[in-house]
């Protein structure tokens, strides 16, 4: 078998079981990708997985992600939401107390009476004010 050595660019012979020029080892050729000193990378190559495969997974990944987005982003204005939600109820309590101040003295009472009928009038003399 005629070959080119790739160390020294000569035209030689090789024999059956050809001797590599880097290491030494009979069986490969110095350019042999069965030659331990050179360093293999790693295959990306996934067998059994189809093009159409990897792109739906690369789909699915980016709707994930995006729909984490969205969920902080729904979290977020509901959390708002929420929060104004509460200040609006604070608001009309606090309209409520400045309209009618004799309440809280109502519903100091109104920890002290016994059933509803005493609760519900307490509340309407303080509405009424009497």
């Amino acid at each position: 078998m005629l070959g080119k050595c790739l160390m020294c660019t000569l035209n030689k012979r090789f024999e059956r079981k050809p001797k590599c020029e880097n290491c030494g080892e009979t069986g490969h050729l110095a350019a042999g990708k069965a030659l331990p000193v050179i360093k293999k990378t790693p295959s990306t190559r996934q067998p059994g997985k189809r093009y159409a495969q990897a792109a739906a997974d690369k789909t699915k990944n980016e709707e994930q992600t995006g729909e984490k987005e969205t969920e902080a982003k729904t979290d977020e204005d509901t959390v708002l939401t929420n929060l104004k939600d509460s200040l609006q109820a604070l608001k009309e309590v606090k309209m409520l107390l400045q309209e009618f101040p004799t309440l809280l003295e109502a519903s100091r009472l109104c920890i002290q009476a016994k059933t509803k009928q005493e609760k519900a009038l307490l509340v309407l003399s303080a509405l009424m004010g009497d």
